[in-house]
């Protein structure tokens, strides 16, 4: 019955006029979300409230591709006009001396480059020099400090490398190139060599930098190319968007069977974000929509007595208990899919067990030895540097 009346879209944040490219959680704090399009505007929203606390039109021309929190309310965002700006977030506009109402904000510093930028990140302990780092033969498309290890940081590409740094000796220390290109990479709050990658081939994998060779896990469940990926702050689960149009949930450790959220108006999802008391799910859309979804979806909001407490738990006792039973597991097991994703999952499956078919078949004609099986792990990373 919970997952047949379960809604677990809350709320759409307008406010951009073209797709949200990029967002950001301010640190130590639950309800507090930055947000770039591709209209050159920038947003912070606050989720608990439902309202905009900062809303500059024009921040940068053309897409912001970037967007990060600073430390006492800064807020750093960059783009393809090749300028990072910095702002001061705790001001949503002053008024000028002419009486004439609110002026637009101006920013406290820019720093102009040579080349667009596509993604930015906070360094969150000392402060280091420039660092230049050239391993990547084409664009580099995301970066992140690890959470633990500040000295750490990754970095994707569109040459379909992954890419460690150390700061501290301005190098290199560890590349992979890999099948397809990723789109996205998160850090996992709890285990800090865990790192998540959504990439182009519709599936989303975690490695453990200490052993680069192979993924420690494969997540299938998209038709189409994963853009975004970002992690629970308990650990436990993680949220991604693509391009077919929906936004998933996944269990960390389990590859298959994620929640599934969609709507008819909802476009192509090009970022995800969880609030930091991981109870909400933000997406933003190529329709210039970020929205608001329950973690969980069956969850209810407001305050909770004692007694609902109680039943609640009675109720997931109830389905530890027959979650054996066939048909507890077959509504367990079900996801309600959009047609054309339907459609999509089901074309893709044939493809990718007529694939298998072929291998097979390759095998049994072969002499013996020659063309040996390669699990499905072994053929994630092509070549390893270090």
């Amino acid at each position: 019955m919970e997952r047949m009346f379960a809604k677990p879209f809350i709320a759409s944040l307008e406010g951009h006029v073209d797709a949200v490219e990029t967002m950001a959680r301010k640190p130590e704090t639950l309800d507090i979300v930055a947000s770039g399009s591709w209209d050159g505007g920038l947003i912070v929203h606050d989720v608990s409230r439902r309202r905009s606390l900062f809303h500059i039109e024009d921040a940068h021309k053309g897409k912001v591709s970037g967007v990060c929190f600073g430390q006492q309310d800064r807020l750093l965002s960059c783009g393809v006009d090749r300028n990072i700006k910095l702002w001061d977030s705790h001001k949503g506009y002053e008024e000028d001396g002419s009486g004439a109402g609110p002026s637009k904000r101006k920013p406290i510093s820019v720093y102009p480059g040579k080349a667009a930028f596509n993604s930015i990140d906070h360094h969150r302990s000392a402060a280091v020099s420039n660092l230049t780092i050239p391993t990547s033969t084409e664009t580099v498309t995301a970066v992140r400090f690890n959470l633990a290890e500040a000295s750490v940081l990754a970095s994707i590409g569109s040459d379909r490398s992954f890419t460690l740094y150390d700061i501290r000796t301005g190098k290199a220390e560890r590349r992979i190139i890999m099948q397809m290109r990723s789109n996205a990479l998160s850090w996992s709050p709890t285990f800090p060599t865990t790192v998540l990658l959504a990439s182009e081939d519709h599936n989303l994998y975690t490695f453990d930098i200490r052993s680069l060779n192979t993924p420690t896990q494969i997540y299938k469940g998209h038709v189409a190319a994963v853009m975004s990926c970002d992690w629970c702050p308990t650990g436990l689960e993680f949220v991604s968007g693509g391009w077919d149009r929906t936004v998933r949930i996944w269990k960390e450790g389990v590859g298959t069977q994620p929640e599934v959220y969609h709507t008819k108006r909802m476009q192509r999802v090009m970022s995800t974000l969880y609030t930091g008391d991981a109870r909400f799910v933000l997406s933003g859309s190529d329709d210039g929509n970020v929205r608001i979804w329950k973690a969980h979806a069956s969850d209810k909001l407001g305050i909770i007595t004692a007694r609902e407490r109680a039943a609640i738990e009675y109720r997931e006792s109830l389905k530890a208990r027959w979650k054996a039973d066939a048909e507890v597991n077959k509504i367990a097991r079900t996801r309600h899919l959009p047609k054309p994703v339907y459609k999509a999952a089901q074309l893709k499956r044939t493809m990718l067990e007529a694939q298998r078919v072929k291998e097979e078949r390759r095998r049994k004609h072969s002499r013996a030895g020659e063309s040996k099986p390669k699990a499905e792990r072994k053929k994630v990373v092509i070549a390893e540097q270090s």
